[in-house]
């Protein structure tokens, strides 16, 4: 199904996907951690002031406005492509795609649609406008990625620096397997390991913009709003900000300083995947060769050709591991601080910040970003961007669900919880209804 572009990492198998993933590596590193964490503060910061803006009706489109700065924060570190952060509710759905930009959110609004049917099918004539629209955004994100291929292509041609956007990591990731006068065949030949074709090049694009928006853009509407219902939430992690983040000047909050410090905040988004994982399950197949499991002490055979799916839900609640409150939505389970719970209340917020650590569950049982060689080449780009999006919003302001006719305040927030468990899955977890909540956000 994820090959609507060419083959990928996420579709291969055995040797073939050792080869994709050592040459996919490239653009996961700490330098993209940096580029992501500069701009998901800025993303947030624009976003918070346009929450601000709106009146004591509240903000309609909190699960909406963090998709979209998901997607500017992608743009950003995939493509070098920065754009100002519109909410969702000032776009235009039957708008002709004319960017970048707006292609792949048209593309990942509608990837269920664009999974399942060929390409060839939005071609057909008479189309109604929103399906041609996905057709156009397809057509134009290909040509968006031929483009970057072929000027990527003449930069190393002539021996000059490439853009350093996703396209020129993965081409020059192959391009190093090359050395001077060997053609593909030849360096595969010398190297044991074959350059990325072009189709695999923009297969492996479409991948990571995929996988790296949804599941985030996922994550970070639920966290919103579960933050909303939980004020008490609110204050513990921003006790954590206003302490590591004391300067208002955001140019000041360096990633490399800052973000090894937000425990509590990276402990939001730990626990939000735990209750709410986009992916309900990771698909896990045997490949040609029957797999042995082992499992509780016996050997359990599994055939070849065999998928399976590991329930997360049940794993990520079972009582054995998560305790008697399992289904309770509460962050703080996974700080744990080195002063013993006897620890005096005199005892300074800087020396009972500075010793507490993320716990770590126990192997198995936490498994958001799957776990094993397979694992999510993403995790650290989500959690940076996390990380900096919730600082730039909740440090200096709070937020409350806008209160109906007849409802307590505290009501509301019981409304707010129900709208988060009320979920679905259309191939990944989302909420029914977010946008039945609304949002005011003011200074704390």
């Amino acid at each position: 199904m994820l090959n609507v572009f060419g083959p990928n990492v996420s579709t291969a198998e055995g040797p073939e996907w050792q080869r994709q993933r050592k040459l996919t590596a490239t653009p996961f590193n700490e330098q993209k951690s940096v580029l992501v964490w500069a701009e998901a503060l800025r993303q947030a910061e624009d976003m918070l002031r346009s929450w601000l803006a709106y009146d004591q009706k509240g903000v309609p489109s909190t699960a909406d406005d963090s998709r979209t700065l998901a997607l500017h924060v992608l743009a950003f570190a995939a493509f070098q492509k920065s754009y100002p952060f519109k909410s969702w509710v000032n776009e235009n759905p039957l708008d002709r795609p004319t960017t970048y930009r707006d292609s792949l959110a048209i593309i990942l609004r509608n990837v269920l649609i664009i999974l399942v049917l060929p390409v060839k099918a939005f071609d057909i004539p008479f189309l109604p406008t929103k399906w041609a629209r996905v057709g156009w955004a397809v057509t134009e994100f290909r040509r968006y990625m031929l483009a970057q291929l072929t000027e990527e292509k003449q930069l190393v041609a002539e021996g000059k620096q490439g853009s350093g956007n996703l396209i020129s990591n993965l081409l020059r990731a192959s391009d190093e397997l090359t050395q001077p006068g060997q053609n593909a065949r030849q360096a595969e030949a010398a190297r044991g390991l074959k350059p990325l074709t072009q189709d695999e090049i923009l297969g492996n694009v479409f991948v990571f913009n995929f996988a790296g928006h949804d599941t985030t853009a996922i994550s970070l509407g639920y966290s919103m709003l579960l933050m909303v219902a939980h004020p008490g939430v609110q204050d513990w992690v921003a006790e954590e900000l206003n302490h590591y983040l004391p300067s208002d000047d955001r140019q000041s909050w360096k990633y490399d300083d800052v973000f090894p410090k937000l425990k509590r905040t990276l402990a939001v988004l730990l626990e939000t995947l735990r209750l709410y994982n986009p992916l309900p399950g990771i698909p896990k197949y045997t490949g040609d060769e029957p797999q042995v499991l082992h499992a509780n002490g016996r050997n359990i055979s599994i055939p070849k050709e065999t998928l399976v799916v590991p329930n997360l839900m049940a794993l990520h609640t079972h009582p054995r591991y998560w305790g008697g409150d399992s289904l309770t939505w509460r962050p703080s389970r996974w700080i744990e601080s080195s002063y013993p719970t006897t620890t005096p209340l005199h005892i300074p917020r800087d020396s009972l910040l500075r010793n507490e650590s993320v716990k770590t569950p126990p192997k198995g049982s936490f498994i958001a970003w799957s776990e094993g060689m397979r694992n999510c080449p993403g995790k650290k780009f989500a959690q940076v961007e996390f990380v900096a999006t919730m600082a730039a919003v909740f440090r200096d302001h709070k937020a409350q669900p806008v209160v109906k006719h007849g409802e307590t305040l505290d009501e509301a927030r019981v409304r707010v919880l129900n709208v988060v468990k009320n979920s679905t899955v259309e191939l990944l977890l989302q909420m029914r209804d977010p946008d039945s909540v609304a949002v005011t956000w003011g200074p704390r």
